[in-house]
This record gives C-alpha cells, sequence and structure tokens, in this order.
C-alpha cells in the first residue's frame, strides 16, 4: 500500500503542505501546536529510518505542520516597535525609503512599493522599517526600482470594502509584506540618489530598462507593449482595452511568461551547446556531448528566468524544464506529474503565499489538465497501415489533434477559476488560440528572445529582429481584435461557489476516467514522452469513477436547485448596503427574483478605481444576479453614478429609473450613452413617480415633485443633491427608507409634502451623515428603529457628522455604518426584521432581529 501511495511521492507532500498553508491563512493562532507536530514527526520519522521501517502518515503530518508554519510570517507577523505600521492614520510625515519594486506607470500615476527607512515629523527624524504602497500623481521625475526618495505624505491603513464575497486586498498586500499606503503629488517626491543600492536584483532592473528602452526604440504602436509583456514580462504598457481584447478572445495567457516562452530558450540552447561541443573530440570520445549541451543549457535558462521577473508561471516552467534537463543528465526517466507536483513545492517554500496568487493558480491548473487529459487520450484515427502508408500525414494529423487536445484541456483545467476570478469565458478562446498560439508562440517570441540574446552583441541585430517581430504582432493584434470584436466572442458569468469548483475538478477527473483507455507501456516514437507511465491503482480508478462522476451529477443538482430557491421562490425582501466608501450603492432583492440596484458608488475618475467593476459586479456575480430589473439613480454626482456605469454595460439591464436631472460630467455622458447603445427602457420621471407594486413590495417614490425642473428655475437650493429621488420600499409592518443626497431644505419639503409616509423602520441616513442633512424635523418623522449611515472609513469629507450620530443615538435609534461594519444586509417576511453587518462589534452585534 504504502509503494502505491507513494508511487509519486511529491504529491501526497504537496497536498498536505498546501492544507497547512490554507489553514493558517485562515486560523493563525496555533503555531506552537504546528511546533510540536514538526517536533514529534521528526522523532518519528528517524526512528523508522533507524529501525529500517517505512513512514506512511507521519511525513504528511510533517509537511502540512511545515506548511503552517511557514505562512505565519503573512498572517501572524510580529512588528517590532520601529516597523511602519505603527505610524499610519497619523499627521503627515518626510518619508525616505529606496523603491523597492519596479515602478508601475498608469497615464500620469506612478505605483510602486516603497522599502521605508526613515520618518521625519514635528519631533525629528527616526528610523523605521517596513513596506508601504506609494502612489506618485502628477508629472515627475522618472523613478525606477533602486531610487532612494524622500516624499512628503501620510500613511494610511489599508483596509478592505467590506463585502460578502469581497476581495481581500488586505490580506493581498500583508502578502507583499506592505502594511500601509500613501498617495502624493509630484511636487511632494524627491529623489535623493539613483540607483542607490547595487546587487543583482539592480542589475537585472537595469537590463530589463535598457531592453524596454530598445523596444520602445523600435516603434511606438501597441505592438511595443505586448513585446515587453512577452519577452520581459512588463505588462505596464498594455492598455485596459487591449487587455480585454486579449480576454475576449481567450487567449490572456500569452501574455504571460510560461513554459512556451522557457522551453523556446532551452531548445535553442541546447541544440546551440550541441553544436558547439561537438566540435571539441575529447567531449566526443567520451561521450558528453549532449550532457555537457544540458549542463550548459540550464545558464541561459535561469537568465532568461530572472530577466523575465520571474513570476509563477516563470518559476514553474523553468523549475521544469531543470528537472528535466537534470533527470537526462543522470539518464533517469522523469515523470511529468511529479515534476509538476516538484515544482510548485519549491515555489511554495520559498514563497508560501503564492499559493493564492492567480497567476500560480491558472499555470498549474493548466499544466495538470494537460498533463492528466493527455494521458487518457490517443489519436483516434492513427492505424498501422496510415502510418506506414503515409507517416507525414500521420503525424501531422496526430500533432495537431494532441496541440487542439491540449488547448481544450488547458481551457477546461482553468475554466473555473476564470470563472471566479474574472467572471468571464471565451466561446472563441479555442479557435483562437488555434491560431494565435503558432503565430506568437512560435514566431513572435522567437524572434523577441533572438533580441534579448542579440543585445549584448549587436544592438543592430537585436533592433531588426524586434522590427520582425513587432510586424509579426500588428498582423496578430489584429486577428486579436476581430476575434475579441464578435458579440458572441464572451459571456460574463455568475462567481462559482467552492462547492461548484470542487465539483467541476471531480466531474472533469471522472468523465475522462469513465471510458476504458489502455495504458501505453511503450512509448511510440512519434509520441510525446512522459504518457508511458501506468498510473497507480488504474483499476480502481476506472471502478469508481463513474460512482464518482453520479454522485457530483446530484451534488450539483442540489446546488442548483438551492441557488434558484434562494434568487426565484423566497418571498422575503432583502436589502443589503453595500460597502463602496464614500458613496451609495444598495442592492434591493423583492420577493421572487425582482432585483433593484439603487446607485453604485463610485470615485471621481473610474480610471483609477470602477466601484462598479471592482465591488458592484463581483458583489452581484456573487449572489448569481446577472439581470437588475430596475436600474435606480438618485441623482448624478460621481459618488453615486459612476460605479451604475459598468452595471449598465455588462448586466441585462431591464430599465433605468432617474429624475433625468443631468450632469456636465464624463461618467454621465457615458452612463446615458451605455443605455441607449443597450436600448435600456427609460421611463420619463413623471412616469415613475408615486406609487408602485412589485411582488408584494409596495414601491413609492416620494420626492422630488413632479415639477421640479420648473421650480428650480425660482429657487437656487434645487441643485443635484436637493433634487435625489428618494424611494421607499415597504413590505408588510417593515419599511425601508433611501433619501440620497438631500439636505436640510430638501427635507423640510419632502415632510411637508409627505408627512407620515415617511416613518419606516430603516433610514438609510441621508447625504452619508452630513451636518447638512438629518434635521431633527426629518429624523423625528422618519422616526427610525434602524439607521445605515453610508461613507467610507476616516472619511476626507467628515462622514458621519458627530452631531449627526448624536441626534440618532438620542432618538435610541441602532446605528450601523458601511465604514465600520462593512455591507450591512437586511431581511423581512414583512412582520420581524433581521440585520446582518458583514463585520460585528459590541454595538453592532444587539438585537440582530426586530
Amino acid at each position: 500500500m504504502t509503494d502505491t501511495f507513494y508511487a509519486r511521492p511529491v504529491i501526497p507532500l504537496l497536498l498536505s503542505m498546501i492544507s497547512g498553508i490554507a489553514v493558517g491563512t485562515g486560523f493563525p493562532d496555533y503555531g506552537t501546536w504546528a511546533y510540536i507536530g514538526v517536533g514529534g514527526c521528526t522523532g518519528i520519522i528517524l526512528y523508522g529510518i533507524w529501525k529500517k521501517r517505512t513512514a506512511l502518515i507521519s511525513p504528511l503530518i510533517l509537511l502540512y505542520a511545515l506548511g503552517y508554519l511557514s505562512i505565519l510570517p503573512w498572517t501572524a507577523p510580529g512588528f517590532p516597535s520601529s516597523h511602519i505600521i505603527h505610524f499610519v492614520d497619523m499627521p503627515p510625515y518626510k518619508i525616505v525609503g529606496v523603491i523597492h519594486t519596479p515602478v508601475a506607470i498608469y497615464s500620469s500615476r506612478q505605483k510602486f512599493i516603497l522599502r521605508t527607512e526613515s520618518l521625519q515629523g514635528n519631533d525629528g527624524s527616526f528610523s523605521v522599517v517596513g513596506r508601504i504602497r506609494l502612489t506618485v500623481s502628477g508629472e515627475g521625475p522618472k523613478l525606477q526600482k533602486g531610487d532612494r526618495i524622500a516624499v512628503f505624505g501620510k500613511i494610511r491603513s489599508i483596509r478592505n470594502f467590506n463585502n460578502p464575497g469581497g476581495f481581500d486586498y488586505k490580506r493581498y498586500m500583508a502578502f507583499k509584506k506592505v502594511w500601509g499606503t500613501a498617495y502624493v503629488s509630484s511636487p511632494k517626491v524627491a529623489l535623493l540618489e539613483k540607483r542607490s543600492e547595487k546587487g543583482v536584483g539592480t542589475t537585472l532592473a537595469e537590463v530589463r530598462s535598457k531592453f524596454s528602452d530598445l523596444i520602445d526604440a523600435a516603434g511606438t504602436g501597441k505592438e511595443q507593449g505586448v513585446i515587453k509583456a512577452l519577452i520581459i514580462g512588463d505588462r505596464n504598457s498594455i492598455s485596459q482595452e487591449l487587455r480585454d481584447a486579449f480576454n475576449r478572445a481567450g487567449i490572456g495567457h500569452l501574455l504571460a511568461i510560461s513554459g512556451l516562452h522557457i522551453g523556446i530558450v532551452a531548445t535553442a540552447a541546447f541544440l546551440f551547446f550541441s553544436w558547439m561541443l561537438s566540435h571539441i573530440k575529447p567531449l566526443l570520445w567520451h561521450a558528453w556531448t549532449q550532457k555537457g549541451a544540458v549542463f550548459l543549457s540550464a545558464v541561459p535558462v535561469l537568465i532568461y528566468g530572472l530577466i523575465s521577473g520571474m513570476s509563477p508561471s516563470t518559476q514553474r516552467a523553468v523549475i521544469m524544464v531543470m528537472v528535466f534537463l537534470t533527470a537526462f543528465l543522470f539518464e533517469r526517466e522523469h515523470d511529468p506529474m511529479n515534476t509538476l507536483a516538484l515544482a510548485a513545492m519549491l515555489i511554495l517554500v520559498v514563497h508560501p503565499p503564492s499559493l493564492f496568487s492567480i497567476s500560480f493558480q491558472l499555470s498549474f491548473s493548466a499544466v495538470l489538465a494537460i498533463i492528466y487529459g493527455l494521458s487518457k487520450v490517443e489519436f483516434p484515427w492513427e492505424s498501422p497501415e496510415i502510418r506506414r502508408k503515409r507517416p507525414k500525414i500521420s503525424k501531422v494529423a496526430a500533432t495537431l489533434f494532441y496541440f487542439f487536445m491540449a488547448s481544450l484541456f488547458a481551457i477546461f483545467g482553468t475554466l473555473p477559476l476564470v470563472m471566479f476570478y474574472f467572471n468571464q469565458i471565451s466561446l472563441v478562446g479555442l479557435l483562437a488560440n488555434f491560431i494565435m498560439v503558432p503565430m506568437i508562440g512560435f514566431v513572435a517570441v522567437p524572434l523577441g528572445l533572438l533580441a534579448v540574446f542579440l543585445y549584448p552583441l549587436t544592438g543592430y541585430g537585436a533592433w531588426v529582429c524586434l522590427e520582425a517581430c513587432s510586424a509579426v504582432l500588428k498582423q496578430a493584434l489584429f486577428i486579436i481584435n476581430f476575434f475579441a470584436g464578435l458579440p458572441f466572442a464572451a459571456v460574463k458569468t455568475v462567481t462559482p461557489s467552492y462547492l461548484e469548483i470542487c465539483c467541476f475538478y471531480l466531474l472533469f477527473w471522472g468523465i475522462l476516467n469513465l471510458k476504458h483507455i489502455p495504458f501505453k507501456k511503450h512509448r511510440k516514437p512519434d509520441e510525446a514522452p512522459g504518457m508511458e507511465e501506468p498510473v497507480p491503482g488504474k483499476k480502481f480508478i476506472q471502478k469508481v469513477s463513474p460512482v464518482v462522476v453520479l454522485l457530483v451529477v446530484l451534488v450539483l443538482i442540489a446546488d442548483a436547485g438551492y441557488w434558484f430557491f434562494q434568487r426565484f421562490r423566497q418571498g422575503d425582501l432583502r436589502v443589503t448596503t453595500i460597502d463602496v466608501g464614500d458613496g451609495n450603492s444598495t442592492l434591493l432583492e423583492l420577493p421572487y427574483g425582482y432585483t433593484i440596484l439603487l446607485d453604485g458608488g463610485g470615485f471621481s475618475d473610474n480610471r483609477i478605481f470602477d466601484v462598479g467593476a471592482r465591488i458592484v459586479a463581483p458583489f452581484l456575480w456573487q449572489k448569481k444576479i446577472k439581470t437588475v430589473d430596475t436600474l435606480v439613480l438618485s441623482h448624478p454626482n460621481s459618488d453615486h453614478l459612476n460605479g451604475l456605469i459598468y452595471i449598465a454595460e455588462h448586466f441585462n439591464v431591464k430599465q433605468v429609473w432617474t429624475n433625468h436631472d443631468a450632469a456636465n460630467t464624463f461618467g454621465y455622458k457615458k452612463f446615458m450613452d451605455g443605455i441607449k447603445d443597450k436600448g435600456i427602457h427609460m421611463p420619463g420621471y413623471p412616469e415613475i413617480f408615486g406609487a408602485h407594486d412589485i411582488n408584494g413590495v409596495h414601491m413609492d417614490i416620494l420626492y422630488p415633485p413632479v415639477d421640479f425642473t420648473e421650480k428650480r428655475k425660482k429657487e437656487s437650493w434645487r441643485n443635484l443633491n436637493n433634487n435625489s429621488v428618494v424611494l421607499k420600499a415597504s413590505l408588510g409592518s417593515e419599511s425601508f427608507l433611501f433619501p440620497g443626497d438631500i439636505k436640510t431644505r430638501a427635507e423640510y419639503e419632502l415632510v411637508s409634502t409627505a408627512g407620515d409616509k415617511l416613518k419606516s423602520t430603516v433610514l438609510l441616513v441621508p447625504h452619508h451623515g452630513s451636518k447638512t442633512s438629518s434635521s431633527d424635523w426629518f429624523v423625528e418623522t422618519v422616526n427610525p428603529a434602524v439607521v445605515v449611515i453610508s461613507s467610507g472609513w476616516r472619511s476626507r469629507f467628515g462622514f458621519p457628522h458627530p452631531s449627526v450620530l448624536e441626534r440618532y443615538e438620542k432618538i435610541g435609534c441602532r446605528v450601523l455604518g458601511t465604514a465600520r461594519n462593512g455591507a450591512v444586509s437586511m431581511s423581512t417576511n414583512g412582520r420581524t426584521l433581521t440585520i446582518m453587518p458583514t463585520v460585528t462589534d459590541k454595538k453592532a452585534s444587539l438585537n440582530n432581529i426586530y
């Protein structure tokens, strides 16, 4: 049993290590027990070696404990008193440090990680340690990795938008050992010393920078940015529009340096060194030509991997090539599955947080699917007669077949992860890969790589290669844009749950093993190496796979039934105030599947951060929502409007309710253009004013008055805020009031016209808790039991104002806020109200049911 279990020994050890890393991330407080496990298992293993007994369980427990301990420096770090984390959210400092990462340039902003050295404040200068994420806006000095700079700014703590299923930005930055952020304008940046530190990292950065300049000199088109991505791993020059085109065409993976690039370098190096060493007679006499070529080939592979930045996909490819070369050097067979597991283990040993990297997960899942999938298929139209009569045709057909199947397995292997992280699948990806992988991978990439290795010898030769590479990519980009421009090229998807992802992979495994395919025991001349090794326990696998497929299908049917009931059969009114920072966005899920999105939050410039794409849309997809029946825009200020632009463009929106109050902004124009392009129905304001009954919920638009546009000509206080759409939703005895950003003057008019209609169980506090809103008369009239304040953490606008909080606490309200509680989810059946804040504290946890 032990021999069978450890036939591929790295795989069970890797799975144990991964389990330890995952548990250590979620539960980092049990390090003592992990140390005990390491000590105990080490003793058992050593005792087994002494007694010559085989160990089965103890190595797994040991790797689990080591994995757990390896992640703790990131999940439960111990900070010295001089660490930068102790100086966040304090007055501004003069910050001196060294740029730790390559500088990413976005429009007029530069972003990088700064390794801090000292802070200077009113009490003088003192040394600090730790990293911060620094953003420099505006035109300023061209900064590079290794530069020592001084900036003046405030260091802010890193916080998440706390929404269910939302991206954990704080953990993401912790895995980079970054514990603060700062935003400064270029005049507040002083360059103290260029390339202040020397070393391998700085030298590689200089090489990358020089080659990047050479690429820029070879042309100015979009293809130059693609060349940088393909050759030196720099994707900063690729526009978001072009990235979207690659992703819609299903070939976004080509922009990542991976096995294709490393394999080309290794093959070219092996052929070159084989030719060179074949002219050395002593090596020929001792049959060391090929072994010497293998040994020397490792050098350019390592050099290129370092120059390209050593991303997880590059690390995986370099390690797998090195293992293959080592196996060849020592004349040993190599198992691709074991090699892949070894590559993953080595990466995790060096940097355990890589487990949570998207590129790590996509890279290994694609290669694993290809290796395992190809081991289960054979060219179906191959026969001895065809191979004998038409060997070339048979070989070409088999090559095309295996290339097609490799692309298919790579797509299926990454499909759930692509849906989980990007909520999009390409419907043309298989065809696009069939065309673009040879064009880019076997023509453009070799030309670019040749330029890299020619550059130290002849700049002109490297420039010629880049010109040729650019010409090929220009045609490739034309084809890519054609595929991406097809209306059916890609579809947006909901976010699969962890259960659904596991079920997909189990189903994929089970289907591959349903049909018995004889395992190859001897490799044929035209077959890829590594396919001949029989899989242990194959008879057991073939017996159990139908049972697994049946069980998985039943689980998926039950899962689909659960979500169908949650979306379309439940009779509650569910309201969620989404955490969008300084802004408003609320989702109303009415009985039987009707959805209303009231505002979408937003920053002033979506190019900096698109709240709709990054926060609101993922929240909807996580709830399996792709259709929004009614989009409501209370008023066209950016903190309510800009997040709706993405929703209007990428969701099935049936109608838009708004007061038609226009704003002379780019965001408003883009929103209206999106409505027009998608043909979304947008009734006039008089049509929507008043009462609506939707699936048992009474909706009432109470404000502004229908004739507000005429009144505005005479009353200057009727601005965008005071003209906000005020909406009330009621089910049974429970009700919710959403007053937008109305201020005191509008509140007076609303109270005088609506009166007792305003009384509500829950109030979304007007204007984020501004002191210019929530007047005594308005608060007394609404008389809410619960108030929710939508604002950012330590808002730069001072929201909510202390006087407003005091006013609501005075009448005995329970006060919740997105800044403190994250998204606030509420549900009512018309008789009782259940409140579920994403983040709870002592005050927020009282009386969850009203």
